[in-house]
């Protein structure tokens, strides 16, 4: 049942809304997360675009799918797939510490898990590896800076490897989501790709405005639909030299494409994209060099 004072609390502070309008949002709402959210929660989530907060408390047992989420759901469970794994990264401050991200896979879509703290450190001891299967439980969603919802994954949630009764079909590699190099046009701003290094130039080193040194690597990838440049900067570009190699296959996440002053296309990985070599699967489903 509609909980009234919530839509009465939203039109108090937002004089140009009416209850048809706030319904017709609901609607939506409840069409994106296939009706799993109740709607007294979804309310809350539309009044805080309008300005009105409240403590959202959701609680789920796994049932939800990557494309369900939406921003502001605490206490949720998630299976996935781990696709890539960045370097952790340390802040400093008042209260220092410490994250790294992985992306995950379900059936229909890629996600962005962030870790806190101690949960980092399933990366760092080498617990957490591509290809693992993994159930994350009382986490709770957020937007990025682009608007993209992340899950995040602090000191209370739980993080469980899954071996058994799991059905790996259902949590594809990043196979699935790449877009072959031919497809590949300006308006998709970021891609996930596989291809093969056709060529590699030496790296090269330039000065920043600030006269520190910067690196620039730079090769030429391509797949059966075509080929293109890859152009690597700085810290990543020293990280990656000892697997940039010709004839080797790699995974591309979230490589930014950009159209050059001649008119052609180039990819570009920055702090936001994830390289590696690419492995395929054993029959099994688990990862095979």
């Amino acid at each position: 049942m509609i909980d009234e004072k919530i839509i009465e609390e939203i039109l108090s502070k937002n004089s140009e809304l009416n209850r048809e309008k706030i319904l017709n949002e609901l609607v939506l709402e409840k069409q994106k997360t296939s009706n799993l959210i109740n709607d007294n929660t979804l309310l809350r989530l539309i009044g805080a675009r309008y300005g009105v907060k409240s403590e959202l408390k959701t609680n789920f047992d796994g049932k939800l799918s990557i494309s369900d989420l939406i921003s502001g759901l605490y206490n949720i469970s998630l299976m996935g797939r781990i696709v890539a794994i960045f370097p952790i990264k340390f802040f400093q401050g008042t209260r220092p510490g410490k994250l790294v991200s992985l992306i995950i896979s379900d059936m229909n879509n890629l996600l962005r898990v962030v870790m806190w703290n101690e949960k980092a450190e399933y990366v760092e001891s080498n617990k957490l590896k591509p290809g693992q299967i993994i159930l994350f439980s009382n986490g709770y969603t957020r937007e990025d800076p682009k608007g993209k919802v992340e899950l995040h994954i602090s000191q209370k949630s739980k993080i469980d490897i899954l071996q058994n009764n799991v059905n790996l079909e259902d949590y594809p590699s990043i196979r699935k989501f790449s877009t072959k190099i031919g497809e590949i046009t300006p308006e998709l701003q970021e891609v996930h790709l596989i291809g093969t290094i056709k060529k590699v130039f030496p790296a090269s080193r330039f000065s920043r405005g600030d006269s520190s040194e910067g690196i620039v690597l730079r090769f030429i990838l391509f797949d059966k639909t075509g080929e293109l440049p890859v152009i690597v900067w700085n810290e990543q570009a020293e990280s990656l030299k000892p697997i940039i190699k010709k004839n080797a296959m790699l995974m591309l996440v979230n490589a930014k494409v950009k159209l050059t002053s001649s008119n052609s296309i180039e990819l570009h990985a920055n702090f936001n994209t994830y390289i590696d070599l690419f492995y395929g699967k054993k029959n099994d489903g688990s990862l095979s060099s």
